[in-house]
């Protein structure tokens, strides 16, 4: 790796603020500047993408996690010339079907009812690795980050997740691609993401031991890990 700071963006998820990334940055190494930002309440993916490129430096390597992997094609869509290399983290490239789009958007009744944080704290065994849900400081991290996330938000991005293309197409090869999985992932198998990433040439893939889907909150260590070798691999 060259003296140059690689710039690195980390684009959080569904139910998450920056904070979901802040054992990842602790663990990054000095050569790497992250730019960890909330996703603003807009109910697309592109106008997101849109306002993370306004705050962005020129170049920059780019991360994201679960829905934030929509945000970040988007963002390479956009602006192809500015993304040195893009990493998927617990995430996949394909948009909902139409069953499933229509299943996503009736979780919302669940937020018109009041009932936000009850269904996300009810979503925690799909989120976590079993271990983990005895971890009470990670329980209570991932409550201050729902509670200052929010409901309106989260109907934002849920429209946002349902409305999104498939950009598989983006996924060509012409730049270092990581594909990250979570070994106990109950949202997006290990499986899943290995089968796509077997498409993209050259592509590096990392599966997280011990882990269910908040991996980058679980073993924060080691998802840093598997970014710095991606970035210093090819920078």
């Amino acid at each position: 790796m060259t003296s140059t700071t690689q710039h690195l963006a980390l684009v959080p998820g569904l139910n998450n603020t920056r904070a979901v990334f802040d054992g990842v940055v602790a663990h990054l190494p000095a050569g790497i500047t992250p730019h960890a930002l909330d996703n603003p309440p807009l109910e697309t993916v592109e106008a997101i993408a849109q306002a993370w490129l306004a705050q962005l430096p020129e170049r920059f390597w780019l991360a994201g996690f679960s829905f934030g992997g929509y945000v970040a094609l988007a963002m390479l869509e956009a602006a192809p010339e500015r993304v040195q290399g893009i990493a998927l983290l617990c995430t996949a490239p394909i948009a909902d079907s139409e069953a499933a789009a229509q299943k996503r958007l009736a979780a919302l009744d669940a937020v018109a009812q009041g009932r936000y944080f009850e269904m996300i704290a009810a979503q925690a065994g799909n989120a976590f690795h079993p271990d983990s849900l005895n971890n009470s400081a990670l329980m209570a991290a991932r409550q201050r980050m729902v509670q200052a996330y929010g409901p309106q938000t989260y109907a934002a991005h849920v429209r946002a997740t349902a409305a999104r293309p498939d950009r598989s197409h983006l996924l060509n090869g012409n730049r270092p691609t990581l594909v990250l999985a979570a070994s106990h992932d109950r949202v997006f198998a290990p499986e899943t993401l290995q089968a796509y990433a077997r498409h993209i040439p050259g592509a590096r893939v990392e599966t997280v031991a011990h882990a269910g889907h908040l991996a980058p909150m679980e073993q924060p260590a080691a998802v840093a890990a598997a970014l710095q070798a991606w970035v210093e691999g090819a920078a």
